[in-house]
């Protein structure tokens, strides 16, 4: 069992609290997240636009598709 020193009885309890209040404030922030995640990938990942989808190596198709699903997250 985890206890923290914070003064509540039962450090699980607090715990539970602390990561619910964490999840809700990422869940809140949510866009503004991915919109910073796709201002780094157009500037890191490398540009995918030219090239013919069917032709795309593996990993290019996952790198298409991990840029799709940040687009779509931050819109």
């Amino acid at each position: 069992m985890i206890v923290l020193g914070t003064g509540f009885g039962n450090g699980i309890i607090t715990i539970v609290l602390l990561l619910l209040i964490i999840l809700f404030m990422m869940l809140f922030q949510k866009k503004y997240i991915f919109r910073s995640l796709a201002v780094m990938n157009k500037l890191i990942m490398p540009k995918l636009y030219k090239k013919d989808i069917t032709k795309l190596k593996n990993y290019e198709k996952g790198i298409l598709g991990y840029r799709y699903w940040v687009t779509k997250n931050s819109l």
